[in-house]
């Protein structure tokens, strides 16, 4: 098995922590508990719907910088 990176699993743990903060600041808890069930269903698609996209649209300008960084270094 491949031995993972420390600055990769402190990056994780970061945003990890930072998800639960913003949940906790922003009290969604509380935001679900009041809400029908009904209403609560397409909110929580919604959410993950978004969040999915974001993850994917981060990851693809990752890859677009690392492949353009890797072409520029090939040329020197």
């Amino acid at each position: 098995m491949k031995k993972r990176e420390s600055w990769r699993i402190i990056v994780a743990i970061i945003s990890i922590v930072f998800i639960i903060y913003m949940w906790v600041k922003k009290d969604i808890v509380a935001l679900y508990d009041t809400m029908p069930a009904d209403q609560m269903v397409p909110l929580v698609a919604t959410t993950i719907a978004v969040i999915l996209v974001k993850v994917a649209a981060i990851t693809l300008a990752i890859l677009f910088i690392k492949w353009i960084a890797k072409r520029i270094t090939k040329k020197k």
